[in-house]
């Protein structure tokens, strides 16, 4: 060919995970072509699926939703995979929608405190709706009813008297949009489309507005996201469950999805974390479930992947022991439980995980903890002190005859001598066949200390042989 100028190459990038992880080699994409346009819109409309049962805007810049719903349907989460995927910052063009989506026969918000967020009704499994050009939305719309939503920076319009509602962009929603381009160096921004503007151009000219000459300065492969350190899944997820149902767009298991933490069930051998990429579950809670919010975020106890994910290589990240231990996926009344009051696990009586910092101690009630009363009673068992600690099939009497030991005392049901509880303060047998402490007790001669030899067994009278 005798063209002297090269040609440039780009392609359209999908917004959604389930198109991209099965789809697009986006290290491989970008090391050829000269940018991508990611259409990062369209993440709600009135589609005919279980999707389209809720209202929303076509393109929130941030995550917005209600707590429980999924964090990775608007902009900031799709711009963020293309970077840490990439790791090319300046080919990332950001797509802006110049329309707006709307849905009929909408009724209540999905959550009284954010009603951006409302239910749509379908027909015969329809939803209504369709697509306004931001030229026509003055004409078919009353302006002065929209609201901003601040946390997804997106504008809407809830027309209660026609059951309507319009989710769009405006110049207020794309100056946000502007400005996250240059504060995260991506390349530019992709319209669609220029012909939806209105006759004074007042979208385009917003985006005209933004100056993104202001970052030529810049390193233009500086990564402005914090991604995450590892490449594989490490957090368990609806798909992972073959129990999990949809059930009005909220996302509902009765095994192990969202769980997390050292009681958790373990994912491909790993200890569970919560997905750093997804603000709706990005954060392990106290009670060791994925959400979002300060009660799963901002607590002593809580771990936030999303603000620092380096915390997902923290030790230990798999079991230092071998699983004795429920974990929170058990039946009600294991969950959490341990001792020899509780059905053995494994052939064994469960114990408490000695990694889970906030359940590693034994109640003498059968408990898992990490309070005084788990670990420092009378019976408790500290399994991080103690982690190869295994709980021995009852030896000692309890109810009337409990503190008589030894040749002396009535005899066990199963015909044996009676030792003294090891796992008790009392836990010495004196020669006079009562349980006790201190040197009459455990050091004098005929006594014997069952927390030093918790396995002696007394032996057999010359009669009974």
């Amino acid at each position: 060919m005798d063209r002297s100028e090269k040609y440039l190459l780009t392609f359209a990038g999908a917004a959604g995970q389930w198109t991209l992880d099965p789809g697009f080699d986006l290290p491989g994409l970008l090391s050829v072509a000269d940018w991508v346009n990611v259409m990062t819109y369209d993440y709600f409309g009135a589609w005919s699926s279980e999707w389209g049962a809720y209202t929303g805007p076509p393109a929130p810049l941030y995550f917005g939703m209600p707590p429980r719903f999924s964090g990775k349907m608007n902009v900031d989460w799709t711009m963020k995979y293309y970077g840490c995927m990439s790791k090319l910052s300046h080919k990332l063009t950001m797509g802006v929608p110049f329309y707006g989506r709307y849905w009929e026969n909408v009724g209540d918000a999905a959550d009284k405190s954010n009603p951006m967020w409302r239910i749509a009704r379908s027909k015969n499994g329809t939803f209504a709706g369709g697509v306004t050009p931001w030229r026509d939305i003055e004409k078919n719309w009353t302006v002065n009813a929209t609201v901003f939503h601040e946390r997804s920076k997106t504008p809407y319009i809830w027309d209660a008297e026609r059951e309507m509602f319009l989710g769009f962009e405006n110049p207020q929603s794309i100056t946000y949009k502007m400005n996250y381009i240059k504060e995260k160096n991506l390349g530019g921004v992709m319209l669609w489309a220029i012909d939806l503007d209105d006759d004074d151009d007042t979208l385009m000219k917003t985006v005209t507005m933004g100056n993104m000459c202001e970052n030529a300065t810049r390193d233009k492969d500086e990564l402005m996201y914090r991604c995450s350190p590892i490449s594989m899944k490490r957090w368990w997820t609806w798909d992972d469950d073959q129990e999990s149902y949809i059930l009005q767009f909220q996302i509902f298991s009765a095994k192990k999805a969202g769980m997390c933490g050292r009681s958790a069930p373990l994912y491909d051998g790993y200890y569970p974390v919560c997905d750093p990429d997804d603000p709706g579950y990005s954060c392990c809670g106290k009670f060791g479930s994925c959400g979002s919010g300060a009660s799963y975020c901002d607590c002593e106890e809580c771990i936030n992947y999303a603000a620092d994910p380096s915390k997902i290589t923290d030790e230990p990240i798999r079991p230092t022991i071998p699983i004795q231990w429920y974990t929170n996926d058990a039946a009600d009344g294991l969950r959490g439980r341990c001792g020899r009051t509780i059905a053995k696990l494994n052939g064994k009586y469960p114990i408490c995980n000695p990694d889970d910092p906030l359940a590693h101690c034994c109640s003498n009630g059968g408990y898992c903890g990490n309070s005084d009363a788990h670990c420092n009673c009378d019976g408790c068992i500290d399994f991080k002190q103690s982690p190869s600690f295994e709980f021995r099939p009852i030896r000692w009497w309890n109810g009337d005859n409990a503190g008589q030991c030894g040749p002396t005392a009535p005899r066990l049901p199963t015909g044996e001598t009676a030792i003294c509880n090891p796992e008790s303060k009392f836990s010495c047998c004196s020669v006079f066949g009562y349980c006790g402490s201190g040197p009459e007790f455990c050091n004098c001669q005929g006594c014997v200390n069952f927390k030093e030899n918790p396995d002696y067994v007394y032996p057999t009278p010359p009669s009974e042989e």
